[in-house]
């Protein structure tokens, strides 16, 4: 009898037990689909996500153009006719293009490739500025915060449309002076027409006698150091210091200079000199017997 009961107590552990394998073996069915179920949710949670990263990255590389775009503002920078190197600089610095010590900088130690460059016999010694009459007068559009030497790129680029294989680098010297002596077309003619006549009589006159070349000095070169005028005095005064012309231009000449510079009026004028009122006149001597006149603004 103990031997019945016995049996029946193991019959009915083994169905227990089957029953119980039977729930394990069908659950992993259920659970992988949930899983795979999950999976797809997890998937499809990471795909959003990656989606949202990828679509903040665009906005972030479109707020980092914008900025870009902020950082990079053009300006519109007037270089008038008969600006100087140092006043080049200020205009540049005021406008917040670049640093006018970048500026001076590159203007005489950047390796610039322009066609207008190899006119340019350049000796520091003598030399203040080395692109002085070459960084063309005109209005341009600049970038904020550019390096110096792209601001200076431009300006010798149309320097290469307007004085390479024109002028020589006489002519631009003596259109700078022409430039800053008289600003209208006809003044400009006559007054190239006095140098022309003096630096053809050496003898009469030995020194060019343009004040022009020494306000340069005492005004502009001065104003940027005093010792660099001390170092350059000697080579742009054509007052008493220098026979002919500077050793290099004292301004940017525009295209009318340049072309009064190169095409004097046909006239024997070795004088001329102006009035409190902006006349100028032309006269074969010192005394002043006048040969013409004419009414012009102010120098610049």
């Amino acid at each position: 009898m103990k031997r019945y009961w016995t049996a029946i107590m193991v019959t009915l552990l083994c169905v227990s037990l089957a029953a119980c394998s039977d729930k394990v073996l069908t659950e992993p069915s259920v659970s992988s689909g949930t899983g795979s179920s999950s999976q797809a949710v997890s998937s499809g949670t990471v795909g959003s996500s990656a989606a949202r990263s990828s679509s903040s990255g665009t906005a972030g590389a479109s707020r980092q153009s914008s900025s870009s775009q902020a950082q990079r503002q053009q300006v519109t920078v007037l270089i008038p006719e008969g600006y100087c190197v140092p006043q080049i600089g200020d205009a540049l610095q005021d406008n917040g293009v670049c640093s006018k010590a970048d500026f001076l900088a590159a203007v005489n130690a950047y390796p610039f490739t322009e066609v207008s460059l190899s006119k340019i016999p350049y000796n520091p010694a003598k030399v203040c500025y080395r692109l002085e009459g070459y960084l063309y007068p005109d209005t341009y559009q600049f970038y904020k915060n550019m390096k110096a030497q792209d601001a200076i790129g431009k300006m010798l680029q149309n320097a290469d449309s307007h004085i390479a294989n024109k002028y020589s680098f006489q002519t631009v010297i003596l259109a700078s002076i022409i430039q800053r002596e008289v600003p209208d077309v006809a003044g400009m003619r006559n007054v190239s027409a006095v140098f022309h006549n003096r630096l053809k009589d050496t003898k009469a006159f030995p020194y060019l006698g343009s004040d022009a070349t020494v306000i340069y000095l005492t005004r502009y070169i001065q104003g940027v150091s005093p010792a660099l005028m001390n170092k350059y005095k000697y080579f742009y005064n054509t007052n008493n210091r220098i026979h002919g012309l500077p050793v290099g231009p004292i301004c940017s000449p525009g295209a009318q200079a340049l072309y009064a510079a190169a095409n004097p009026a046909g006239a024997n004028y070795l004088y001329f000199w102006s009035d409190s009122t902006g006349k100028y006149y032309y006269s074969l001597t010192a005394q002043g017997t006048t040969s013409s006149a004419g009414t012009v603004s102010s120098k610049p």
